[in-house]
């Protein structure tokens, strides 16, 4: 007869979908920018503590380590491939706080990216002269480490610790979702950015 599995925990403590924090770091790049000042409201300033969203959405990416297949004797054999293909983009739900601060970030992240009128990477010069990792001659467009972070999704139990950590690694934003007004509904204001990365790893806590 085999042995009774031993349960180390009730059969009903199943993982929520709503027990998690996302946490997102600000790049280098716009650290000089940030301030936590609540009552700086400048079209120049960020405020990394806004960054709290309201967020729903397919935030953990589908993980891949795809099979090739090998042909031999008449048949065709299936064997690991050893490799990982790129990750999709990640597209988070949020919602916007009534003073557009955690959308402003956002907004100024990919603005420094491509910027709004001169279509140029840095048009206001957050950081002269490049001065940003090694020294003051490199130019951060040739940095991408200047503005990717990374992000961290801690999943939580019902006590609301952590149990399990996502990092998702040279990570930045490449879109921010439209807004729709309508007198109509006057409920939350909700949008969506979407981030590119380029590793993920997964921690037990």
């Amino acid at each position: 007869m085999a042995d009774q599995p031993i349960i180390q925990q009730s059969q009903l403590n199943k993982s929520r979908k709503d027990k998690f924090l996302l946490v997102l770091n600000l790049p280098p790049i716009l650290r000089n920018i940030n301030t936590n000042d609540l009552s700086s409201r400048s079209t120049n300033l960020i405020n990394q503590n806004t960054l709290q969203f309201s967020v729903y959405g397919n935030v953990v990416p589908q993980i891949q380590v795809p099979e090739v297949i090998a042909g031999y004797s008449g048949q065709n054999y299936k064997v690991s491939s050893n490799s990982r293909p790129p990750y999709d983009n990640i597209t988070v739900n949020f919602t916007v706080d009534n003073q557009f601060n955690n959308y402003w970030v956002l907004y100024t992240w990919l603005n420094l990216l491509n910027d709004q009128y001169l279509s140029t990477y840095d048009q206001n010069n957050v950081v002269p002269d490049g001065a940003i990792l090694n020294g003051p001659n490199l130019n951060p467009i040739l940095q991408p480490q200047a503005y990717q972070t990374s992000f961290t999704l801690y999943g939580k139990d019902e006590f609301d610790n952590n149990v399990i950590k996502f990092t998702y690694t040279k990570a930045f934003p490449v879109s921010l979702g439209n807004i729709d007004y309508n007198y109509r509904e006057p409920g939350e204001m909700e949008t969506t950015f979407e981030f590119a990365f380029s590793q993920f790893f997964a921690e037990l806590v």
